[in-house]
């Protein structure tokens, strides 16, 4: 079952970014954490879903007054930010976020709100 295994990926996705909640149900909801504005939602993915799942986050992902939302994924050394139309590949070591962090600014996201965190299973609290 997703989210079970290593080999699973985890993420984060904000439900309200999504045009189609649907694709939730595909998920399995690991955590949630409620805000003022937004759910935060821990998700599971099986490795053989992977790809089809942040393709379809990614045609699911709406732009709010000009300003893309994103949904990132992780396992062991992997980092996965998902925009609308793109998707970058990293490793957890901020070293490799430079390319994510500059799109990510050229479309009016405040960089403060560009951590990918958690980006590591053991830095889940939720």
């Amino acid at each position: 079952m997703a989210g079970d295994s290593t080999e699973d990926y985890h993420g984060i996705i904000i439900m309200e970014s999504l045009s189609d909640k649907s694709i939730l149900d595909s998920l399995k909801i690991l955590g949630r954490k409620d805000g003022r504005i937004w759910t935060m939602l821990r998700v599971g993915v099986e490795t053989g879903k992977f790809q089809g799942v942040i393709k379809s986050i990614s045609r699911n992902l709406m732009v709010v007054n000009g300003i893309p939302y994103y949904a990132h994924f992780y396992r062991r050394n992997e980092l996965i930010v998902v925009f609308p139309g793109k998707i970058f590949f990293m490793t957890p070591d901020k070293e490799t976020w430079q390319p994510v962090l500059d799109f990510g600014k050229s479309n009016g996201i405040p960089e403060q709100e560009l951590d990918f965190f958690p980006c590591r299973f053991e830095d889940e609290t939720y």
